[in-house]
C-alpha cells in the first residue's frame, strides 16, 4: 500500500510539471525526498516491532544477581566463589543442615621435591601452580568425581603469592568441595612452593572444632 501511495504521488508530480530541465530536476529532488521519508518510516516500524517484543527476562526467567561489593572479591578472595551464588541448598535447610567450611590444615599428599625447592625453573607463580596440579594429578577426577576446578592467585608483592585451587561438585553427600592453598615464594627470580594447605566445604555442616564435615 505504501508503494502504491508513493507511485501515485510521483505520478502527480510528473503530471504537474513541464518537461523542462528545471522542472525535471525538481521532480527528481522530490522523488529522493519521498524515498528518504519511506526509508525512515520503515526504520520506525522496525523500532516499534522491537519495542513490542516481551522483555528477555520474561522468556529466560530471573537473573542471578551478585551484590556489587562482592564482585571484586571474586578476583582475590577464596571465600567468594561463583557457584556459591547459584547452588540451591533449600533441601539441605529443610533437613536442618547448614553448609560450612573446615579450618585450613596441612595438605597430607606428596608432590615432587623440586616444586618445593629453590631452583631455576618457574619464573611465574601461575606456572609453578600448574606444575603442582599436574604433578599431584589433581585434575584426574574432573568430570567424574568433581564438577569443576578453578584457580586464583593473590600476589601480595613481587616475592610472595598465594595460589588457590578450588574444586566443587564432588560426588559426596557430605563434602561439597575443597580449597587448596599454595604459599609460594620467589627467590633469585624463580618461584617455589613453601607449603600446601587444604580445607573442605561441607554440605551438611561442620564439626564444632571445624576440622571435619558432618
Amino acid at each position: 500500500m505504501k508503494r502504491v501511495i508513493i507511485l501515485f504521488l510521483v505520478g502527480v508530480l510528473f503530471s504537474g510539471c513541464s518537461n523542462t530541465d528545471v522542472h525535471q530536476e525538481k521532480v527528481t529532488e522530490l522523488e529522493n525526498e519521498i524515498a528518504e521519508v519511506y526509508a525512515q518510516l520503515e526504520e520506525k516500524e522496525m523500532e516499534i516491532e522491537t519495542l513490542s517484543q516481551p522483555p528477555a527476562e520474561s522468556a529466560t526467567g530471573e537473573f542471578i544477581t551478585i551484590p556489587k561489593d562482592q564482585v571484586p572479591l571474586l578476583w582475590r578472595d577464596v571465600d567468594a566463589q561463583l557457584w556459591d551464588y547459584v547452588i540451591d541448598d533449600s533441601l539441605a535447610k529443610e533437613n536442618g543442615w547448614e553448609k560450612g567450611v573446615t579450618n585450613w590444615r596441612e595438605w597430607d599428599g606428596e608432590y615432587e621435591q623440586a616444586l618445593g625447592n629453590t631452583n631455576q625453573t618457574w619464573d611465574a607463580p601461575g606456572l609453578l601452580m600448574n606444575a603442582w596440579i599436574l604433578d599431584v594429578g589433581l585434575s584426574s577426577g574432573l568430570g567424574m568425581d568433581v564438577w569443576e576446578i578453578n584457580t586464583r592467585i593473590d600476589l601480595s608483592d613481587e616475592n610472595n603469592a598465594e595460589g588457590y585451587i578450588m574444586s566443587y561438585g564432588m560426588r559426596d553427600d557430605s563434602v561439597g568441595g575443597s580449597d587448596i592453598k599454595l604459599t609460594m615464594l620467589k627467590e633469585n627470580g624463580f618461584w617455589y612452593v613453601e607449603k600446601a594447605e587444604v580445607r573442605y566445604r561441607c554440605s551438611r555442616g561442620v564439626s564444632e572444632d571445624k576440622d571435619v564435615c558432618l
